[in-house]
């Protein structure tokens, strides 16, 4: 049987793959223009002609540029259609097959009731633009590269392929703190977060608004903090409200957290906001 991290697991790695593809068919079309001006650096100091290898590598990368925009376009359309709706529902299943039910009480299937679309299209509203964000800022900086190569071609005395290659990076990304990662880390950081994030949403709007529940008990790694990884407030086996689960549906990148509704307790006015289960 698959588990909600497994299931997860496989959505973000499609998607990945996908990207990993996209990107490196840019950057190779990229070393190509490098390896082509360096080539005509050479030539050109011999006879002061640009070989037609240049104007056919800088064609190869405007189409390969086109279709990065296309491509990974199209990736990110379906992952904000199809890919994040199933992140959430897998969540939301997930909640309502392990939720610890008062006795006598039956136990509901999901349903994409009102509630729960609600939740979804905030999700998504908040997800897509950063992605679509990413894919237009790296076709943008491919741009820039085409045309600082074009004309690196036609100088009469150009700076090497290497300074070139240096000033546009577009096998990385760049923060908004200013620094640099690698694309694939970026992406396969982003969609994760992402996967997670709306896997703990269905969770926690199941909890709320299929069980009219208060409380979740809270799984995750032994050494994961609340807020943040390296707190000392450790997550795995606490009882949160499911507002204070919602306010920290994930702790850090790649964190496996998950929720497991407690209904029985909805009446219990002894419990504690982070005491141990």
């Amino acid at each position: 049987m698959t588990t909600r991290n497994e299931a997860l697991g496989h959505l973000v790695r499609a998607a990945l793959l996908q990207l990993e593809r996209d990107w490196e068919a840019l950057t190779g079309a990229q070393r190509h223009v490098l390896r082509a001006l360096t080539a005509s650096r050479r030539r050109r100091a011999r006879t002061g002609a640009i070989p037609p290898a240049v104007r056919d590598a800088l064609a190869a990368f405007t189409t390969a540029t086109a279709r990065f925009s296309t491509d990974a376009g199209a990736l990110v359309e379906r992952w904000a259609a199809i890919d994040l709706p199933q992140a959430y529902r897998i969540g939301a299943e997930d909640a309502l097959g392990s939720a610890v039910l008062a006795a006598g009480t039956a136990r509901p299937t999901f349903g994409w009731s009102t509630p729960h679309q609600n939740v979804l299209a905030t999700l998504t509203a908040a997800f897509y633009p950063v992605l679509v964000h990413r894919v237009a800022d790296t076709v943008r900086r491919a741009q820039g590269f085409g045309r600082a190569a074009a004309s690196t071609a036609r100088a009469s005395t150009a700076a090497p392929a290497a300074a070139l290659a240096a000033e546009h990076p577009l096998d990385t990304v760049t923060y908004s703190h200013g620094a640099r990662h690698p694309a694939t880390a970026w992406a396969r950081t982003a969609l994760t977060a992402q996967a997670a994030t709306a896997a703990n949403a269905g969770a926690l709007t199941a909890t709320t608004a299929d069980l009219e529940a208060r409380w979740v008990q809270v799984v995750d790694g032994p050494e994961c903090g609340w807020t943040s990884h390296p707190e000392l407030d450790r997550a795995h086996d606490t009882l949160r409200s499911a507002e204070e689960a919602g306010t920290y549906p994930i702790a850090h990148p790649g964190c496996l957290r998950r929720f497991i509704p407690r209904p029985d307790l909805t009446h219990d006015s002894t419990i504690e906001e982070g005491q141990p289960v």
